[in-house]
């Protein structure tokens, strides 16, 4: 796509919506007060090798829309539950989201029409059932409006999109992964490379017209570490940017699997550790991970409108519940941050609000929520953090998430702290965690108020500073003691580029955050399974 036939797309968005405003109608039933389409083009390219043979050559242009129809007015709609709670993947307009990519506008305008009916028609439906609820349970946000109005925005900037070249990934990828043929144990593996040029078009009945674009491109090396006891050790690196740059070479990719490997090998040999609950020092990865999973999904403004959301911090504005001289805010107009390029930065959410800083704890104290258009008092104003994928309603969601704080340490002063920590709590070691790559959070009111992260490495850590290799363990916690246990942060940070999943689908994020000494953390066993070997030598070992 280019910046005419984005220019000329918008036009036919906006040509639609206003027809839309004017047209539609059903006798006896509220009329929509807003119409708005986010269609989101993008052209994506993939190939993958598996020991030095092709497995993937993947080419797709796909363009889909959400249309958001609101019915009733800015005081009172449809939504409810601040939008988390909508039931979806049977209605008819989630078969309807995917748009032509080319042709005559006349098809184009049919499947927004087919679209925009389908929409009406359940929005009508939610307002007609939202009322009869009311006959029975309180709405306890009846005084706060159901949405927020916005002055129009005109902003087209059609940034150029880099052009992928193929051939040039299909030799990094057969080459890097040729390179994993060597290595014992390895039994099964891929490198992948993956390049989306994004282009987003926002129009709304309120007059706003955006245009812009993005490119996203990844490289993937995992492999598959069996021990000859039948344990896996799975070992994944990605490089997730937005500035191809970025991207390694033939030769960084087989450093890193030789680093993995000799990794997977020590962990083989690592003893297994069942469970623990003592001081921790994650490294700024993972302490990246526990400060998204604890507290930046708590502070997504939707889920203090849910009756269904356990809202941890409701009522703790103004309260200190973490660290004084620890802040956090989530700021996706930062582009950039030591050279490294931000996934989770955007120019507009995806309600057509522009993206700004929002101060979520400052000095300790919790100052605010991330918020969307969707109001949480009667003078509320969204901080541009409204976001979704494909079909799903925007809902406030993390962007960049940024940790800091003035009294950061130096990597030796904290090292030496975090012994201190263990000798004075008088415990045989603690645990520093070095790698994670994932984790999960409870929100829910029926259930655990609790969270976890999936260490890929971690260390015993006696109190004279000797380290020994564990295996077979996450951490696990809930948020308010987490958060509440630390006690020191370190000066220098790091960039964690990847996705993340909730109620609106997954989104690219990025958490900056330092190393984090906490004085009690619990660790809990994964669970694992040894395998039966194999039946006979993969071929390359077969021939030696």
């Amino acid at each position: 796509m280019n910046r005419g036939e984005a220019v000329r797309l918008a036009e036919v968005l906006r040509e639609e919506c206003t027809r839309a405003m004017a047209q539609m109608r059903i006798p006896r039933h509220p009329k929509p007060y807003f119409l708005s389409y986010l269609v989101r083009h993008d052209e994506e390219h993939r190939v993958e090798a598996k020991f030095g043979a092709l497995t993937m050559d993947f080419h797709e242009v796909r363009r889909s829309c959400y249309a958001d129809v609101r019915v009733g007015s800015y005081r009172r709609d449809q939504v409810k539950s601040g939008g988390l709670r909508e039931e979806i993947n049977e209605l008819e307009s989630n078969e309807l989201v995917r748009l032509p990519i080319a042709g005559s506008d006349d098809g184009l305008r049919f499947a927004l029409w087919r679209l925009t009916e389908a929409k009406f028609r359940e929005a009508c439906d939610d307002f007609l059932h939202k009322r009869a609820v009311e006959l029975n349970f309180r709405d306890e946000h009846a005084a706060i409006p159901s949405f927020e109005k916005r002055d129009a925005i005109d902003d087209v900037r059609f940034g150029k999109l880099p052009a992928f070249d193929r051939e040039a990934a299909m030799q990094l990828v057969l080459k890097a992964s040729a390179a994993l043929k060597p290595l014992p144990f390895v039994r099964d593996a891929h490198v992948r490379m993956s390049a989306i040029n994004a282009v987003r078009v926002f129009v709304s009945s309120e007059g706003t017209r955006l245009v812009h674009t993005k490119p996203y491109r990844v490289v993937e090396l995992h492999f598959w570490y069996l021990s000859p006891e039948g344990i896996g050790f799975p070992q994944t690196k990605t490089w997730f940017v937005t500035d191809e740059r970025e991207l390694p070479d033939v030769a960084a990719v087989k450093a890193e699997a030789l680093r993995l490997h000799k990794r997977a090998a020590a962990l083989a040999k690592a003893p297994v550790l069942r469970a623990f609950s003592g001081p921790v020092l994650l490294d700024p990865k993972p302490a990246g991970l526990l400060i998204h999973e604890a507290v930046g999904h708590r502070l997504e403004g939707n889920r203090l409108l849910s009756e269904g959301e356990g809202q941890t911090f409701r009522d703790a504005v103004g309260e200190e519940i973490v660290l004084p001289g620890l802040s956090l805010r989530d700021d996706p107009t930062l582009q950039r941050f030591v050279g490294q390029s931000l996934v989770g930065a955007y120019a507009y959410d995806d309600e057509g609000v522009p993206s700004q800083s929002a101060t979520l704890i400052q000095d300790g104290v919790l100052a605010g929520f991330l918020t969307g258009r969707t109001p949480l008092s009667k003078r509320h104003r969204s901080n541009g953090h409204g976001r979704a994928a494909y079909h799903q309603r925007p809902v406030s969601r993390m962007g960049v998430t940024i940790v800091e704080t003035p009294h950061g340490l130096s990597d030796d002063e904290l090292w030496h702290l975090f012994l201190a920590e263990i000798q004075r709590q008088n415990v045989p070691y603690g645990i520093r965690i070095l790698d994670a790559y994932g984790g999960e959070t409870t929100t829910e009111s029926y259930d655990f108020q609790a969270f976890l992260g999936e260490i890929d490495l971690a260390a015993r850590v006696y109190p004279d500073g000797r380290q020994e290799l564990v295996r077979g363990v996450d951490f696990v916690g809930t948020p308010l003691n987490a958060i509440g246990g630390i006690v020191a942060a370190s000066k220098r940070r790091e960039v964690d580029n990847s996705w993340c999943g909730a109620e609106s689908g997954y989104v690219p994020v990025t958490t900056i955050a330092p190393a984090l000494l906490v004085e009690e953390l619990e660790l809990q066993a994964k669970p694992q399974r040894p395998m039966t070997p194999y039946a006979y030598p993969v071929p390359w070992e077969a021939k030696g």
